[in-house]
């Protein structure tokens, strides 16, 4: 085919068209040109061959001083005295990898869900967070005086010691109010009436303002019973319209009885301050406090009918003399 050919074919392409569609289509060959030789230099014009360069590890190349422009030659060069070899993947061992060692610090932590078992469903108790420490009390209560009191006794004085007191601050028995007074910053008076000490037992003692801002820290006084008149009350002396002496069987292993009248003193402290049918009632000399004790039946045998008033005892008569004067009967 001619040149001329070749023109005339191409001017064909143009024929029975409008100039803007003749300006599309020479847009389209001229770009499509375009587009072939960008291509063909990129695959064929930078090597001049077929070759494919192999791929260069990063760490191997060496870094450029910042500045200088890159030696394209040199590196061609590099590349091309390069021994390449392929890798076989099929004949390549697998290197044998122990098995990591176990880690003693590590353990099994349970969930809070439950764990199903073969028994049936055990639930799992999450752990108690740990409590916040209580701050101190402001107010600081070290002692008391006294610290241990009988029961029934009557009203008696609370010496309360410490640190910070204000003249805000009250005595506390078991949550009640005391009568207080305010010696100072380390000391308080307190009354502690009859009523709050009847039963023995152990009685919190707190000191603190009546708003509860200030408070102490708190402590024990120890409530015990009182002492008992250790006798037993068996009988009385005389008849209905004599009684005025009552015999007493001392508890233990002493078998003596003892015979007792009003104002008697027995048992080193217990005064005898009345005697009845029923009762005998003694008042400690010590604490000032009141005991009755009530009447106890006491047989000498299971078929003696029990008595409670005993005759006293007559005198023995004496036998009579004889008139010779001998002791012969």
């Amino acid at each position: 085919m001619s040149a001329y050919q070749r023109v005339r074919n191409f001017m064909s392409l143009f024929e029975g068209k409008t100039p803007a569609e003749r300006n599309k289509t020479i847009a389209a060959l001229v770009l499509g040109a375009i587009a072939v030789l960008f291509l063909a230099r990129m695959f064929f014009g930078s090597s001049g061959g077929t070759t494919r360069r192999p791929t260069v590890n990063n760490t191997q190349t060496a870094r450029q001083p910042s500045g200088t422009a890159t030696n394209n030659a040199d590196a061609n060069d590099l590349i091309s005295n390069v021994n390449l070899r392929p890798v076989d993947f099929e004949n390549v061992a697998l290197r044998s990898v122990p098995e990591p060692s176990r880690n003693i610090f590590a353990y099994y932590v349970a969930s809070l869900a439950s764990s199903k078992g073969t028994g049936g469903t055990t639930p799992v108790v999450p752990l108690a967070p740990t409590p916040a420490p209580t701050p101190p009390p402001p107010l600081t209560l070290s002692g008391l005086a006294p610290v241990n009191v009988f029961a029934r006794t009557g009203d008696f004085k609370l010496d309360v010691t410490g640190d910070k007191f204000t003249p805000a601050t009250r005595v506390y028995l078991d949550g009640q109010e005391l009568p207080t007074r305010v010696l100072g910053a380390q000391q308080l008076a307190a009354t502690v009436p009859a009523s709050l000490v009847v039963a023995p037992g152990a009685r919190q003692v707190m000191v603190r303002t009546p708003d509860g801002q200030l408070y102490s820290n708190s402590a024990t006084l120890n409530v015990a019973p009182p002492p008992t008149p250790p006798f037993a009350y068996i009988g009385l002396l005389g008849d209905k319209r004599y009684s005025d002496k009552a015999m007493l069987k001392p508890q233990g292993g002493n078998t003596d009885l003892l015979t007792v009248q009003r104002g008697d003193v027995v048992g080193g402290r217990f005064r005898v301050t009345s005697i009845s049918e029923r009762t005998v009632d003694f008042t400690d000399t010590q604490l000032n406090i009141k005991h009755t004790l009530p009447y106890v039946e006491s047989r000498s045998s299971s078929s003696d009918p029990p008595s409670r008033y005993v005759a006293p005892p007559q005198p023995r008569p004496q036998p009579p003399a004889d008139a010779d004067g001998d002791d012969e009967p």
